[in-house]
């Protein structure tokens, strides 16, 4: 499974630069935070993918209310690499942030969009990954 898990972390990384682009620029001045601790949690198949890269397991806090900031939000976005952050968080677009990304370079907005299938694909191959 290392190879596919690498290959998986690889794709993360690809698009991280593309979504972050887009964030620094809406998310700073949106007066509602997307980032809240309900979408930080893991979920099974995040913890596969996790386990797959040899990495610790980030355990959430079950006392922690749902609608408080992620533990992970810092001032400076997501205190994660996006391979360490529950897939949720790299899939959700808010309607701001899916127009700024949308309202891109066609050419760039198309080269996002193959290698976020791309990602999704390798992660829907990881072994052991149930329903994704």
């Amino acid at each position: 499974m290392g190879k596919a898990a690498d290959e998986l972390r690889e794709a993360f990384d690809s698009i991280s630069p593309y979504i972050q682009r887009h964030t620094s620029e809406v998310c700073p001045s949106c007066p509602k935070v997307c980032c809240i601790d309900r979408h930080g949690r893991y979920e099974e198949n995040d913890l596969v993918f996790i386990d797959a890269l040899g990495l610790a397991n980030l355990h959430c806090d079950p006392d922690r209310p749902d609608t408080d900031p992620c533990r992970f939000l810092s001032e400076k976005g997501c205190s994660l690499p996006r391979y360490r952050r529950p897939f949720r968080c790299t899939w959700y677009f808010c309607e701001r942030l899916l127009e700024s990304m949308q309202g891109d370079k066609p050419r760039d907005y198309r080269k996002f969009m193959a290698a976020f299938e791309n990602l999704q694909r390798l992660r829907r191959e990881l072994p052991g990954l149930k329903g994704v």
